[in-house]
């Protein structure tokens, strides 16, 4: 498997363009600032052969992300959210690179890509294991045990800034790897792999455990279901949808198991404070919002709890960008949804389909209490999956074009 690494496979196996993509991929692995700065870096050099400029022109109502930042940015500096200003700026960067993953992309490099994922997962689980024992060190705790912490310096993060943000990264890990399951035709012939990434998942899952973050885990049933739903595995959605039910049962009977159970109440009234913060600040400016990052440059003028973002995927981006500024963006995101369903239509690839769906069911859900999706690594790699349905452009342009 780690041959995959190697620069003379990279060089044999992938073109110039498409290890631009490969890099931005391995320096999600990296602190994130280390890829941003990345990411920035690929794309200034894109931006300086021309090749930015050409997927823009490419890709059908990309120019629209162009108008969203513009419009993103103007509104941060009219407030003086200097915060949001840089944040538009990211915003631009990283849907620019994901044009160009568009245009690059297919099946050989989004396999390669997803194996590598898979591999850097559990280095990352590996760093957090260490992370974690030298938590439990800290308390004086010489062996082994699983403990949740409700701190958050306590909660471990791998490389990903904090508990939260690797949560949702492994729920993308975990859904990945599920996908490469739901590949395998023959589990009895392949069950070596099979077996590779069943412990790949059994670890990711143990991981999680030690974030202590609770929302990601109905987040992540429900993005398993909806795969299984959706790929058309009804047998096996039913037996782990047992297995949620039991799970829900068994924590009703035994309030005391749930975690971090002791500052649930607390954890939900500061998330009530921190939305009615929202509401209010929405309903003064809902066209326009203040720029990115508003919760945070606002939160104080109503005496309201200090924290980067409103902890909702349904608030924030209506406090951030109000109802003009998303629905400047709406027409790029709308003809995304477009190409998924023709390729849906088309049934060429549904287990991919059933990713690319799955990752969006858990950040809806993993949304209704947090907003983990808008950071560098989380929203770069929802942005790619999502963005693979590209993998098959020629049979989608095709389609698109008898169509018209």
């Amino acid at each position: 498997m780690f041959f995959i690494f190697g620069i003379d496979y990279l060089k044999t196996h992938f073109t110039h363009y498409q290890r631009y993509i490969i890099v931005a991929i391995f320096s999600m692995f990296l602190p994130f600032y280390m890829c941003g700065a990345i990411l920035i870096f690929l794309t200034l050099r894109l931006l300086w052969k021309g090749e930015i400029q050409d997927v823009y022109k490419q890709i059908p109502k990309s120019r629209f992300i162009i108008y969203f930042c513009i419009l993103s940015a103007i509104v941060s500096l009219i407030y003086q959210n200097y915060y949001g200003v840089v944040c538009s700026i990211g915003l631009l960067v990283i849907l620019s690179f994901v044009l160009y993953y568009r245009v690059h992309i297919n099946l050989r490099l989004f396999e390669y890509i997803t194996n590598c994922l898979i591999v850097l997962s559990i280095f990352a689980a590996l760093y957090g294991l260490i992370e974690y024992i030298g938590i439990l060190n800290s308390y004086n705790i010489d062996q082994f045990e699983i403990m949740i912490f409700n701190r958050p310096q306590d909660r471990i993060n791998s490389v990903f800034f904090n508990a939260n943000y690797y949560a949702m990264m492994i729920e993308f890990f975990v859904c990945i790897t599920f996908y490469k399951i739901l590949k395998i035709k023959n589990i009895k012939l392949e069950w070596k792999r099979f077996i590779y990434y069943a412990s790949v998942i059994a670890l990711n899952l143990f991981v999680l455990l030690l974030t202590a973050c609770r929302t990601a885990w109905p987040a992540l049933a429900g993005g398993i279901l909806i795969m299984l739903i959706v790929d058309k595995h009804y047998k096996t959605c039913s037996v782990i949808l047992g297995i949620v039910i039991f799970a829900c049962i068994y924590f009703l009977l035994n309030p005391s198991q749930f975690p971090r159970v002791d500052n649930i109440i607390d954890y939900f009234m500061t998330r009530a404070g921190i939305w009615e913060v929202a509401i209010q600040n929405i309903i003064t400016h809902p066209l326009f919002g203040e720029g990115p990052m508003t919760y945070m440059h606002i939160y104080s003028l109503y005496n309201g709890h200090p924290t980067e973002h409103a902890h909702s995927i349904y608030l924030d981006p209506l406090l951030c960008f109000g109802i003009v500024g998303l629905m400047t963006i709406a027409p790029y995101i709308y003809s995304n949804i477009q190409r998924l369903y023709h390729l849906w239509k088309l049934k060429i690839d549904k287990t991919l389909v059933a990713l690319v769906i799955s990752f969006t069911v858990m950040i809806f859900i993993h949304g209704l209490l947090d907003y983990t999706i808008f950071f560098v690594q989380t929203g770069f790699l929802y942005l790619l999956i999502a963005s693979s349905f590209d993998i098959y452009k020629k049979p989608l342009n095709k389609y698109e074009s008898l169509r018209k």
